[in-house]
């Protein structure tokens, strides 16, 4: 994190509307999530799969080769927990940073962020009713951007350390960890 914190800083400072043409990016996407997890309770798993909706925010530098910014998802995923059979409709979201670069190599692109927050919230089933808070984790990207739309693949190592509701039999949860990976489609401008 003291990394990602660094350069952060060293790119707004180095990259400053002061001493560079500066402008406003924005990029939707749509995306496909799919996500392991490990319940620490039980040390079992746990997984992820649905559509959601994504958001970055930020400035870019260097003729449109350097981009900065907030990141933001939600997604409506399908909880599923093998060894309980418990399975339920979700609604996640998480918010961040990132950092990136558009290279002029066949319209390649490479970003990494770090997620600061974030929630998973799977509905209840039967004696199951949990949710999931404080998410935080690395993200790291690769796209093609072609002409004005970048199909990319994007992936997440998140730790919720805070876990709130019902396992079960069990009144409280300990941290969940969820691996995610995510295809999407964006659309990347930049004025």
């Amino acid at each position: 994190m003291k990394f990602l914190k660094l350069a952060f800083t060293a790119a707004i400072l180095l990259f400053s509307a002061q001493s560079m043409a500066a402008g406003f990016y924005f990029e939707p996407a749509l995306f496909y999530e799919s996500g392991k997890g490990t319940v620490d309770i039980d040390d079992s798993e746990a997984t992820t799969k649905g559509m959601g909706v994504d958001l970055k925010l930020g400035m870019h530098f260097v003729d449109q080769k350097l981009f900065v910014g907030l990141d933001g998802s939600y997604s409506k995923p399908k909880f599923k927990h093998e060894n309980t059979g418990y399975e339920a409709d979700a609604t996640s979201s998480t918010f961040g940073g990132i950092i990136g670069v558009q290279t002029p190599l066949l319209g390649l692109r490479l970003w990494a962020g770090y997620v600061a927050g974030g929630t998973l919230d799977p509905e209840e089933s039967g004696l199951f009713d949990v949710k999931f808070e404080e998410a935080k984790g690395p993200k790291f990207g690769v796209g093609i951007k072609i002409f004005v739309v970048a199909v990319n693949f994007e992936y997440m190592d998140l730790k919720y350390s805070k876990g709130t509701g019902n396992w079960g039999s069990i009144p409280s949860l300990d941290d969940f960890g969820n691996k995610v990976s995510m295809i999407s489609v964006s659309m990347p401008f930049m004025f």
